[in-house]
């Protein structure tokens, strides 16, 4: 009990009364309030989706914290939707099922049991798994599998990257939606899942890590042959930088990764990563990008911070050293001082994504580090 700081949960209780029955997808603010985006905001069923669950998911923590059965029920209402999204329209899905479906479904299955959560889990594992490229061993970013653009698409986001240029794509964010079909291969006792996130793990392990483990954010396969052509950037800052948040997807996806499986190159991928992002990181909270210009703004992403943190806590389940807890102490005391406890605001971390912005999937790893740093419990 406590764990989470109650102001936190109190803002976490707010928020879930503010949003009500009506989740949508809210984007990053400047100030905080989420629910100005609400207008624009897409729903579960959109191909677009990918952050809809972290108010949940936040939720999901806050139960576990209390026991207060008001959060457990306000995450529950909207199982249908998340149902229908790969049970009606599976096509309307991208590679971040992992985002949507773990801190929901596999949360809410390994919380309450109720086996109509780990179907909608397991469904939402083949959809994942239907995007793999066998002649590469990746899972293809963004778009439909059918290249086809969903008729509720306008066509001036029909000319987006999602849909332009995601033939033979994979990029490095994947790596956190590797946990679902690990667990699914877990529930189901079949590998099928399980294969599929190695060989995408280990395809990210050749070519996305260069010799001095800095991280590119994506890598482009021939369709046709699975041949690797080369780099491609499209949430750093350019070719040849380094993204700090796909650093921290790394992070925390080869330690989760080592976890299921057991793979010592895993946790010592995971570590590499660590150790070059703590060394550019120079005792602060990272800027957006590493290898910015010298005259580009050096802005800050405490999303990039709060998920290593994670990926610390999820480390020291395995491996402890003095080592560690200096990365973890110095994380969690920088990140501590961009919480942001007013009761008025929704977010709460300031500074994220490099825009001075909050943004849930931020909040939503800032509350689960707090989580997982006093507790044994494992939700995905």
């Amino acid at each position: 009990m406590g764990r989470i700081p109650e102001a936190l949960v109190k803002k976490i209780e707010r928020n879930i009364e503010k949003i009500g029955s009506d989740l949508r997808e809210f984007t990053a603010v400047c100030d905080g309030d989420y629910m100005q985006t609400k207008e624009k905001a897409i729903p579960i069923g959109h191909i677009f989706s990918w952050t809809q669950s972290f108010f949940p998911g936040m939720a999901l923590w806050a139960y576990l914290d209390t026991k207060d059965q008001k959060f457990l029920d306000w995450a529950a209402q909207f199982r249908q939707g998340y149902y229908d999204k790969v049970f009606e329209t599976p096509m309307e899905t991208m590679h971040d099922l992992g985002f949507l479906y773990s801190p929901y479904a596999v949360m809410l299955y390994n919380i309450t049991g109720d086996e109509e959560y780990k179907k909608i889990g397991v469904k939402a594992a083949d959809a994942l798994a239907m995007r793999y490229e066998p002649k590469g061993g990746y899972i293809r970013a963004w778009g439909r599998m059918d290249y086809q653009t969903p008729d509720y698409v306008d066509s001036e986001l029909a000319k987006d990257h999602f849909f332009t240029e995601s033939k033979g794509l994979a990029i490095v964010d994947c790596m956190m939606n590797l946990p679902l079909l690990f667990w699914a291969s877990k529930v189901t006792g079949h590998p099928f899942y399980e294969r599929i996130a190695m060989m995408h793990a280990d395809t990210t392990r050749t070519y996305f890590m260069r010799e001095d483990y800095s991280v590119m954010h994506a890598y482009r396969f021939s369709e046709e042959t699975g041949a690797a052509i080369g780099e491609a950037n499209y949430c750093g800052y350019a070719n040849g930088s380094h993204w700090a948040r796909g650093t921290a997807w790394a992070i925390y996806g080869f330690s989760i990764a080592y976890r299921y499986t057991g793979k010592a190159e895993y946790l010592d991928t995971a570590m590499k990563l660590l150790d070059k992002f703590m060394s550019e990181c120079k005792g602060e909270i990272p800027v957006w990008d590493f290898r910015l210009p010298q005259d580009e703004e050096k802005s800050l992403d405490t999303s990039a911070a709060a998920v290593v943190l994670c990926g610390i806590l999820e480390i020291e389940k395995h491996k402890t050293n003095a080592h560690l807890k200096k990365y973890r102490d110095l994380l969690q005391k920088k990140l501590e001082e961009y919480v942001d406890y007013n009761p008025e605001v929704m977010g709460v971390l300031k500074e994220q994504n490099g825009r001075h912005t909050y943004t849930p999937y931020g909040d939503y790893y800032m509350i689960e580090s707090y989580m997982k740093a006093d507790s044994d419990v494992i939700v995905w």
